[in-house]
């Protein structure tokens, strides 16, 4: 049985996209421009395998992040394969719901938008201000974090004092990182587990040993938190209980 989608062909969608207003900016239109090339494709894959009674799903999703090696800042208007890798990663983590297309648009600086929110780098302002949809430091530190380095083997634990306390409750984390002594570079994020900004910790390539280092953090209200440190697919947690 043929689907809905077999009685649409490819210049019926290019009609439907021509619509759009003359005025959009040039942001706009090139990815437009890249998404209709994208949509072309699927319809001829689907015009193919229409015959044979196939049909084409959505893109899938990884589980686990993407990790090629994103490692140049970028911003709305780049292009080039260091934006496809990009857009891969932020599809792995479910900020990304398009195919690919290495254009730096509307799309993908929403979906940075949405990474940077969620991983508590930035959440207002705009790309020129505040970099809220640019890929800086801040944003490529997290997601080598995520990755944990990009081929990179992690380790670490930490140690929380005190565990619990009256507010306002004054916490110390002694982090330790890089405890398999590796030698490739990774970045390990530490999260407060109060919507707080996280800290990042940089472990250069070459240092082969592990790395001690001491950060504290005030908790206000009343609650059970959740300390954790973390890169790749490590996580070290500990709970901190902040009494009335």
């Amino acid at each position: 049985m043929k689907t809905m989608l077999s009685y649409f062909s490819a210049p019926i969608v290019f009609a439907i996209l021509l619509c759009a207003p003359l005025a959009a900016s040039a942001d706009v239109v090139s990815d437009l421009q890249a998404q209709v090339a994208a949509l072309t494709q699927m319809l001829g894959q689907l015009q193919a395998k229409n015959s044979a009674g196939d049909t084409i799903g959505a893109v899938p999703v990884s589980s686990s992040p993407s990790c090629s090696a994103i490692s140049a800042t970028l911003t709305p208007g780049s292009s080039g394969s260091a934006v496809t890798q990009l857009q891969m990663f932020l599809a792995s983590v479910g900020v990304f719901s398009v195919a690919p297309t290495g254009y730096y648009g509307p799309i993908t600086t929403a979906a940075v938008q949405a990474f940077q929110a969620k991983s508590s780098i930035v959440n207002s302002g705009s790309p020129s201000t505040t970099g809220y949809g640019a890929v800086g430091p801040k944003t490529l530190a997290a997601i080598e974090a995520q990755c944990g380095g990009v081929g990179a083997q992690v380790g670490a634990f930490m140690q929380v004092s005190p565990t619990s306390g009256k507010t306002p409750l004054y916490v110390s984390v002694q982090a330790t990182v890089n405890t398999l002594n590796s030698c490739v570079p990774a970045t390990y994020m530490l999260d407060w587990g109060d919507q707080s900004p996280s800290v990042f910790i940089p472990l250069a390539g070459g240092v082969c040993q592990a790395l001690q280092q001491t950060y504290t953090h005030t908790y206000a209200s009343p609650a059970a938190y959740v300390i954790t440190l973390s890169a790749g697919t490590h996580s070290s947690q500990a709970t901190v209980v902040a009494q009335p």
